[in-house]
């Protein structure tokens, strides 16, 4: 979460998009920046799991449990995007295109959903309930996403479901996992690396984009350095969020 955010407040319009994939060793609880902690997460919080880390993101939305999942992060000026995507909804859809495209090369017919539907009030669930620009197979949520801004520069997070411990989302978050799909569950058994690979391919396709591979620049290197130990390893960050933040 520290080099996202690195990313995010080192980005300049001149600068070229950065998109990033990674996943989680060991799994982590991950907040939404404005979340609030039900009981449950509370407890979480301060029950020790060795298996298990807690960490908040600086993007909103809810509480997402990473574990079998390919998770994205895309990082881009709103200069950068036609005139008519530099809303946050307009946004969400041109980068959410390109995604669209790539799971169709899996045989993945997806689809971002146009409204707030089957919202469960209270709920710290991510996955168990589904907003605009989220992505739907048949009608059941496969990618979770949630946005920040800082000076014009987007950062867009997402989360692609692989596989699901339902007992472990619901008992961990609440909520119920019902209206949720895994690409196991479609019969999807395409690596990791082919999942990216696919992913990348609709992007570029879709935003007319070719990728290269980077490294952070020593500028982003030392962001991230500060952010991981002034900001994303204090406790009052992870339990509190912007309510601890000057």
């Amino acid at each position: 979460m520290a080099v996202d955010e690195a990313l995010l407040l080192s980005h300049t319009p001149s600068a070229p998009p950065t998109v990033r994939f990674y996943d989680w060793q060991p799994s982590c609880l991950s907040l939404g920046r404005f979340q609030r902690l039900n009981e449950t997460i509370h407890s979480a919080l301060r029950t020790p799991h060795s298996a298990l880390d807690i960490v908040r993101r600086p993007t909103g939305g809810r509480a997402v449990l990473h574990q079998y999942e390919v998770t994205y992060s895309v990082v881009i000026h709103k200069e950068q995007l036609p005139p008519e995507s530099r809303s946050v909804l307009g946004s969400y859809r041109w980068l959410s295109n390109g995604w669209v495209e790539g799971l169709q090369q899996l045989t993945v017919q997806a689809e971002l959903s146009k409204a707030n539907v089957g919202l469960h009030s209270g709920t710290a669930n991510c996955f168990s309930s589904t907003a605009q620009c989220d992505f739907l197979v048949a009608g059941k949520k496969l990618i979770g996403a949630a946005q920040c801004r800082q000076r014009g520069a987007i950062l867009q997070h997402g989360s692609l479901l692989v596989d699901l411990d339902r007992a472990l989302w619901e008992s961990l978050v609440g909520g119920s996992m019902h209206d949720t799909v895994t690409l196991k569950s479609l019969g999807i058994a395409a690596t990791r690396e082919d999942i990216i690979r696919a992913l990348c391919a609709g992007l570029e396709r879709t935003a007319q984009m070719q990728l290269e591979r980077g490294e952070m620049t020593a500028d982003e290197s030392t962001v991230a350095h500060r952010l991981h130990s002034d900001k994303y390893t204090q406790s009052s960050w992870t339990e509190h969020g912007d309510k601890h933040q000057n």
